[in-house]
């Protein structure tokens, strides 16, 4: 079993790519659904004080980790794509910095949040002239998911198999999603991260 975590900050693009990869290796892939829009969409209590935050990002950590296990429990010859990994709840702790207080409020350390995931990907938020508002879970502006975005590469930084897929390579979505593509297919291949960054220096 091997595990995927895609990361990235608010209007990234994340769960888009998830369908397109369901839809591409249905039989391949399982997808671990974001579990931030099932606590939100579920109706938790949105709250912007310290001791809210750190409750509802705890509980975000605690069903991410229930729903990674019961699918990759049903799924141990599949890649099990997960939108969003574990460390990204550090981008939205309320001392980000402090990656040691998140940690013991989850009881864990980075090491075993790093190996959770074989591999992880990472997808800028997109431009601000893109940046996608329609999204009624999202409450960030801009500046606010581009700051998130920037922690949550910083929260990741360390993990040695992670792609970092900039709005660099393109200015629509669908350039970073064909990169992102390239990098789910050749995982399932078997590529090596180092034979998977050569494949990914010459797609166009």
């Amino acid at each position: 079993m091997r595990k995927l975590a895609l990361t990235g900050g608010p209007s990234a693009g994340k769960t888009t790519l998830c369908q397109a990869v369901l839809k591409q290796y249905a039989t391949q892939v399982a997808v671990v659904p974001e579990a931030a829009s099932i606590v939100f969409g579920g109706g938790w209590p949105r709250r912007k004080t310290i001791d809210g935050i750190r409750h509802q990002q705890k509980a975000i950590y605690f069903l991410q980790r229930e729903l990674e296990a019961l699918i990759s429990h049903e799924s141990p010859n599949r890649l099990v794509v997960c939108d969003r990994g574990s460390l990204d709840g550090l981008a939205y702790w309320p001392n980000a910095a402090d990656s040691d207080e998140f940690l013991r409020a989850i009881n864990s350390s980075l090491n075993q949040e790093l190996s959770r995931y074989d591999w992880v990907i990472h997808l800028d938020t997109a431009p601000e002239s893109y940046y996608d508002v329609s999204n009624p879970l999202r409450r960030e502006t801009f500046d606010e998911a581009w700051a998130l975005n920037e922690r949550i590469k910083t929260a990741w930084s360390t993990h040695p198999q992670r792609f970092v897929i900039t709005n660099s390579v393109g200015p629509h979505f669908i350039d970073k999603m064909h990169r992102a593509l390239v990098v789910i297919r050749e995982v399932m291949a078997g590529k090596s991260f180092a034979e998977i960054q050569a494949i990914l220096a010459q797609v166009k």
